[in-house]
């Protein structure tokens, strides 16, 4: 609490002193005070619109179009009546109410004196003991001060105020029954919250009566602010606990504020005043939070006050007077109340004065509202009857649905042949393409790399480019061809279109509607979901390695699988054969070519490879005597520059080439299989742009078929008398839903959302 008061002062502290009444007005711009003000406006004036449209729905039904359309029964004209009477009782409440605020408290606690201190006037009577024999209500008027003057239960004269010191106080002879209430009336100009239609009202001390619930229901039910004033020498009682648990059982949430009032008596006693206020603190927030149930700690912290209301009155009437230590503490933490109670009581008073009239405004309306479009739908349902009974109406309807039925289906087939051409042209087209992938891909020139992470982020760049690059070639190749023919068959629409438009203003907008100019076909390839399984084999493989000399010289399947799956089964097929068949295969191959020779040699590798050591020894005579040591060594020599070139060329560029390379070919094995869904999803497209335009078109048609209707009511007098009733009612029916919305306006306005309304200046 100290922290938010030092806050509070900067930039806040003014001296009391200096303060006057003209400095209070001036403050008043930004008053949250207005918003109840100007709530009170707003709902008048939706009252009095209201009232005015009452009186045109009473003429209206008071009409003869209405009386002899039949179309509204009595009770409903009677019903709708009987709100104007609510409508003028309505609007005299409003511009009566006012904010209501009761200070409630024990015998001597400060209650006038709070009181007396808001109104920056000595007005109540103030002093030690039982001082407030009954409730004194202060209200502005726009009295002098020297007229000032109240009022007592039973008498219509006014007495002078200098006489409510005597009649208003407990010491006075002149006794009133506690729970009266007398009338004070102290001008406006004199206190900015009376201006504002505040009222404040004070109480006996709730400990010198037993009949609480009588001061409850005569004095508090319409109040908008409790406040609760609390010696701050002593603690809460459990009669005021119980007053205002009584309070809390008749209305729902009351808002309450509490006072420790007198603090002024810790300043003679400064080491022990934090330690109190803490205690207050936390007893005031049980009481509040735990036991009232009306609101939350943190809310709980704007309504407990530690004030002194005797020296804020000095202050606020006297020029110098003496006070003690640390007044101006107890100053702002007064006027920080101030603020907050305008806050709350304008914001109570709205929700508490003007939710039930906007509640009922809304209902009233809504009924209105209902009862004109029942009127208005039964006087279409007896102009279309009696439309139904015109022959020669209905014959020339009947020609336009036949007409209309023809060029429906004339536009179906029309659109079937646009869409066929529209996806043979795109597959066509698409397959061209895939042919020239290799070249497309070509194009792409961001850099290479063959570690894992940067190739899958290159891959990923490689798919969008290629998808991109696809779409930039099927619209550079087909955008102008489909559009020319999109537009010849929307042009051959709309001259059928104007063939059955018959109204000269409506064939000119039929003529103005031209096609859309940002129509483009969305060719949906996918090259990242379709290649998501593109697995690239940038190793390097030797073109003289077992692998590729099998499958270059021999052409087995097998070898896809690798040179090893080759060279088991060789061996497996060699083991098999007997000896006789080995012998005749050496000597044959004696005078093979060079070859040949070769595809031997590379047979007798594997073999050395895959068997025993003797084996090995074997094959390596055999292809010593075919064909000695020094073609084997030039042989071997020549294998091995070979693959050293090879691996000295297998660079970063090569392993993109064939990167590339397996790419396209894995690329355009896939696009091959959306070529036809590409070429159905483009023609649905200029399906559906066709069928868009072919609607709009068709409005025209229905309209051409209202104004049919609209031609006969000319020639019967009938339907004549209906179209008034109708344009009425229509006219009604609309003012009916306005207010209804200008009641659920201010219903968001102020009492939903005006928690953080702020007040116009």
């Amino acid at each position: 609490m100290s922290n938010r008061m030092q806050d509070y002062k900067i930039g806040r502290f003014v001296s009391m002193q200096e303060s006057s009444d003209a400095d209070v007005d001036n403050h008043v711009v930004s008053s949250p005070l207005k918003i109840f003000k100007q709530a009170r406006q707003s709902m008048n004036c939706i009252y009095l619109n209201f009232n005015s449209i009452i009186s045109e729905i009473n003429a209206f039904f008071e009409s003869a179009e209405l009386k002899s359309s039949d179309v509204i029964s009595y009770p409903e004209i009677q019903k709708i009546q009987s709100f104007k009477d609510k409508c003028e009782g309505l609007i005299k409440m409003i511009s009566r109410d006012r904010m209501k605020c009761v200070f409630f408290g024990r015998t001597s606690n400060g209650k006038s004196s709070t009181i007396n201190a808001m109104l920056h006037q000595k007005i109540l009577p103030i002093g030690i003991g039982h001082t407030t024999n009954c409730f004194l209500q202060v209200e502005g008027s726009d009295l002098s001060e020297h007229d000032a003057c109240f009022y007592i239960p039973g008498c219509d004269q006014p007495k002078k105020i200098k006489n409510l010191l005597n009649l208003g106080s407990a010491l006075s002879k002149e006794k009133l029954d506690s729970s009266c209430l007398v009338r004070v009336l102290w001008p406006k100009e004199k206190c900015r919250l009376l201006k504002e239609d505040v009222v404040l009202v004070d109480s006996p001390g709730i400990d010198v009566s037993i009949d609480l619930d009588a001061w409850i229901d005569q004095n508090c039910l319409d109040a908008d602010v409790f406040v609760l004033v609390v010696n701050a020498e002593s603690t809460l009682t459990k009669t005021e606990k119980d007053f205002f648990h009584k309070v809390s059982e008749k209305l729902t949430q009351p808002n309450i504020f509490i006072l420790n009032n007198r603090w002024d008596a810790t300043a003679y006693e400064p080491e022990t005043a934090e330690i109190v206020r803490d205690q207050h603190i936390e007893r005031d927030k049980e009481f509040l939070c735990n036991e009232l149930k009306v609101c939350d700690k943190n809310q709980a912290n704007s309504r407990i006050y530690f004030v002194s209301a005797r020296e804020v009155l000095l202050t606020r009437t006297q020029s110098n007077p003496q006070l003690p230590p640390g007044y101006q503490n107890r100053l702002l933490q007064f006027e920080w109340f101030e603020e907050e109670f305008e806050k709350c009581i304008s914001m109570s008073a709205v929700k508490t004065k003007f939710d039930q009239p906007a509640q009922r405004g809304k209902q009233m309306a809504s009924t209105l509202s209902t009862t004109l479009e029942n009127c208005h739908q039964r006087a279409i349902q007896k102009k279309t009857l009696f439309e139904n009974n015109l022959k020669n109406l209905i014959k020339k309807i009947q020609q336009t649905e036949q007409k209309l039925q023809d060029f429906t289906q004339d536009m179906k087939d029309k659109i079937h042949d646009v869409m066929e051409d529209v996806e043979k042209n795109i597959i066509l087209i698409l397959n061209e393409e895939i042919k020239r992938i290799h070249i497309l891909i070509d194009e792409y020139e961001k850099p290479f790399h063959p570690d894992e992470e940067q190739l899958n982020w290159y891959k990923k760049e490689l798919h969008e480019f290629v998808e991109r690059k696809l779409r930039n070639k099927l619209s550079n190749r087909l955008n102008s061809a489909l559009i020319n023919s999109l537009n010849l068959t929307q042009e051959h629409i709309r001259k059928q279109v104007l063939e059955l438009v018959e109204s000269e203003e409506n064939r000119k907008q039929v003529a103005n509607i031209m096609p859309r100019e940002d129509f483009f076909i969305n060719y949906r390839i996918d090259c990242s979901n379709l290649c998501a399984d593109f697995k690239e084999d940038i190793s390097f493989h030797f073109s003289l390695g077992f692998t590729a000399l099998m499958r270059r010289f021999s052409g087995n399947s097998e070898l896809k699988n690798g040179t090893s799956h080759f060279f088991a089964n060789s061996a497996m097929n060699i083991f098999k054969s007997d000896q006789t068949q080995t012998q005749s295969n050496l000597n044959t191959f004696q005078n093979n070519n060079q070859s040949d020779h070769l595809l031997i040699l590379l047979q007798g590798f594997n073999l050395v490879a895959n068997k025993s050591n003797v084996m090995l020894l074997a094959i390596g005579g055999i292809v010593w005597r075919g064909l000695g040591w020094k073609i084997l060594a030039v042989t071997g020599g020549l294998y091995a520059l070979c693959y050293l070139y090879e691996r000295l060329m297998w660079t970063r560029k090569t392993q993109e080439r064939v990167f590339k390379q397996q790419y396209a070919d894995y690329a355009s094995s896939k696009l091959k299989l959306i070529v036809g869904l590409t070429g159905q999803n483009a023609a649905s497209q200029v399906q559906q742009e066709l069928k868009m335009y072919l609607t709009q078109m068709f409005r025209y048609i229905d309209i051409t078929k209202e104004d049919y209707f609209k031609e006969q009511k000319r020639y019967e007098s009938d339907i004549k008398l209906l179209n008034q009733v109708l344009e009425e009612s229509k006219l009604l029916k609309n003012k009916g839903r306005y207010l209804f919305n200008d009641f659920d306006k201010f219903i968001q306005e102020y009492l939903i959302i005006g928690e953080n309304k702020q007040p116009i200046s």
